[in-house]
């Protein structure tokens, strides 16, 4: 299906050992260029395979056992959904998955439906590769990066299905600090933790700690679900409607 690629050994401090190896997929192999270039070498990480369609991923995936897998949504083969659920599936390891996604495969259901199926992070099609390296470091930590217009289409999503939100404040909410609060709607609105250090001039560890402590007392298990609980609580629509969301700006 596609090619193989040798490489050095891992060098980055900072990603886990599992996810010190990527398997990149793209439909085009100008794309699977350009991630390679973007990545390989860099912080640790290096590719230990590539393909063409979701076939010659799931049998690479096999093989190599990569610790992170970044794939084109519109790959040819079998769905992508199906083929993130296959890999959660037959992955003797956790396997972070990045999606590389364009206007095409983007409706919000699908998104939703493709964060809830076990994917770590979106990429849009053609994001500058300092945007794509930050992006893969990120789930290769343990994180979930998800861009505030990725955001949107979820919100969108969840708007439209048969379940309103109820527009009352879950009782956890009253047990976040100040601070705590700041860093919740930040993430609920798709900012990575670099983003939110840079807007709140804390260091990325800090914002870090603050999100596990959010999560621990509104019972979260990731950015996804602050994503769910922020629209199920009435927050989203205000921030969505003060700031729109592309915008960066701090909640006060």
């Amino acid at each position: 299906m596609g090619g193989q690629q040798a490489a050095g050994q891992p060098r980055g401090r900072h990603v886990r050992a599992d996810a010190a190896t990527t398997l990149l997929l793209a439909a085009e192999p100008a794309a699977r260029g350009r991630l390679r270039a973007a990545l390989d070498g860099v912080g640790g990480f290096r590719t230990v395979g590539e393909a063409d369609d979701g076939h010659g991923l799931l049998r690479l995936a096999r093989e190599r056992r990569p610790g992170l897998v970044l794939m084109d949504a519109a790959l040819p083969g079998p769905d992508a959904l199906e083929v993130v659920h296959r890999l959660a599936r037959e992955s003797s390891r956790p396997c972070g998955v990045v999606l590389i996604v364009s206007g095409a495969v983007t409706e919000g259901s699908w998104v939703l439906g493709a964060a809830r199926a076990g994917v770590r992070g979106f990429l849009r099609e053609g994001q500058c590769p300092q945007e794509v390296l930050s992006a893969v470091r990120e789930v290769a930590a343990g994180g979930i990066t998800v861009g505030p217009d990725i955001v949107g289409q979820m919100l969108d999503a969840l708007r439209d299905s048969h379940r309103p939100a109820p527009r009352q404040p879950h009782a956890g909410l009253s047990l976040l600090t100040p601070r705590e609060r700041q860093v919740f709607r930040l993430v609920a609105r798709g900012l990575t933790n670099q983003q939110i250090s840079d807007a709140l001039v804390l260091s990325e560890g800090t914002v870090k700690s603050y999100f596990n402590r959010v999560c621990h007392k509104l019972d979260l298990r990731n950015r996804v679900d602050a994503v769910i609980l922020a629209y199920e609580s009435g927050i989203a629509g205000a921030m969505l409607e003060n700031h729109p969301a592309g915008e960066f700006a701090v909640p006060a």
